[in-house]
């Protein structure tokens, strides 16, 4: 069977689309079913579109790394920028899915060889004079998820055959089993938090929506079945792992800052699939990090909002993205170590919103990923289609389910 991949790279030259052509190609040749804008986009086509199905529905992502890549994705310019969001998102919401992404070298010439969003992530180096056979043939062997040959593993000469149990530490906590779909617990978790409701009702004191949501997203959120709830925003969808009201209308879902300005619970025919929440927050205060853009405002007009990602060492000291990535700041003039220290924070400086749902709901759609994202994107700017909304997900078709 072969391995959907999708190749993200900036139009440097002729000649750079030319290399990434005949990669492309040489990866076809090895069964890889290769995505690239030059063989599958023709004028007229959805962009975006293209980009957005291309990573989400690929098993793996090539990151082709240049000088102008790497200053596009950091500075979130184009299509490059443009696809870097969607990378942060899938990184972000699974540890493992970092690893669907393989970033490639190409005659980069700064000290910093890859985008502050990939981090120090092993990749290959595919600059002039490289070695390009047996590093393509390698990434085939990776895409293809062939296994390298290792000798058999012996047994230590210093440790008996049978040492005593000892206790691990660091290691996730085993799931518990539910028994059934989580979108039973999410429906009952629900039930729970908005006793009696049928139909629509809004939130907007933020004491009643904390009490509410940590009805809902309380402790456990993993099953061995899965997790509750998730979140949904067009492409941009992730589980729900943490949630916590931090002070007033401020709260922290895993690593996004929301300052929650209403909700709305919605159970219109109250059925145990069709149970869930519209999320609205209003914008923070930028974290004074970063430059302001000169390209913002077209960037809120193209996505529908715009967002800060960063670092807290210690919960109170904010360091920028890329130097949570390196896993070192500078402190007082000083690089200090914050190993350990930092968490991953993404802060949402203009309006934002989204829908809560578990994962077997009706929303988890494809084909409404665009018209959720756009009547979302309706909402923000002040129009009325939160009908529309609610009438759209209650045509969605049933989600089969164990």
């Amino acid at each position: 069977m072969s391995k959907r991949t999708f190749i993200s790279y900036s139009h440097d030259s002729k000649a750079h689309k030319e290399w990434v052509e005949s990669l492309a190609s040489t990866l076809h040749q090895g069964g890889v079913e290769v995505v690239l804008d030059q063989w599958d986009i023709d004028y007229g086509d959805d962009l975006p579109g293209f980009m957005e199905k291309g990573i989400t529905e690929s098993h793996r992502v090539i990151i082709v790394c240049t000088d102008q890549y790497i200053k596009k994705a950091n500075e979130r310019i184009g299509g490059v920028g443009y696809e870097k969001t969607i990378f942060t998102a899938e990184m972000l919401g699974d540890e493992v899915n970092r690893r669907k992404f393989i970033p490639v070298v190409r005659n980069v010439s700064g000290a910093q060889k890859l985008p502050t969003f990939v981090g120090a992530m092993y990749y290959a180096d595919l600059s002039d004079g490289a070695d390009e056979d047996a590093i393509v043939a390698e990434l085939i062997r990776q895409i293809h998820e062939i296994p390298k040959s290792k000798p058999p593993l012996g047994s230590s000469p210093f440790v008996p055959d049978k040492p005593p149990e000892q206790k691990r530490k660091g290691l996730p906590q085993k799931r518990s089993k539910l028994g059934e779909p989580t979108i039973i617990e999410f429906s009952r978790r629900f039930s729970h938090a908005f006793p009696g409701l049928r139909g629509i009702q809004w939130f907007e004191d933020a004491d009643v929506i904390g009490n509410r949501l940590s009805i809902l997203l309380g402790q456990p959120l993993a099953y061995e079945e899965g997790h509750v709830a998730w979140w949904w925003r067009g492409i941009l969808n992730m589980q729900v792992t943490k949630f916590e009201q931090i002070e007033g209308p401020h709260f922290l879902m895993d690593c996004y800052e929301l300052n929650i300005s209403r909700i709305a619970a919605v159970n219109i025919r109250n059925a145990y699939y069709r149970k869930w929440l519209y999320i609205e927050t209003s914008a923070s205060e930028p974290t004074g990090l970063y430059p302001e853009r000169d390209d913002r405002d077209l960037e809120v007009e193209g996505i529908g909002y715009d967002l800060e990602e960063y670092g807290l060492v210690d919960g109170t000291l904010p360091v920028t993205r890329a130097e949570y990535d390196d896993g070192a700041a500078l402190i007082e003039g000083c690089p200090v170590s914050i190993v350990d220290r930092a968490e991953a924070r993404i802060r949402y400086t203009t309006a934002y919103n989204f829908l809560l749902a578990p994962n077997q709901s009706p929303i988890n759609n494809h084909d409404f990923d665009r018209q959720s994202d756009r009547l979302l994107n309706a909402m923000l700017k002040g129009r009325d289609v939160f009908g529309e909304l609610c009438d759209s997900i209650e045509q969605l078709p049933l989600r089969h389910h164990r």
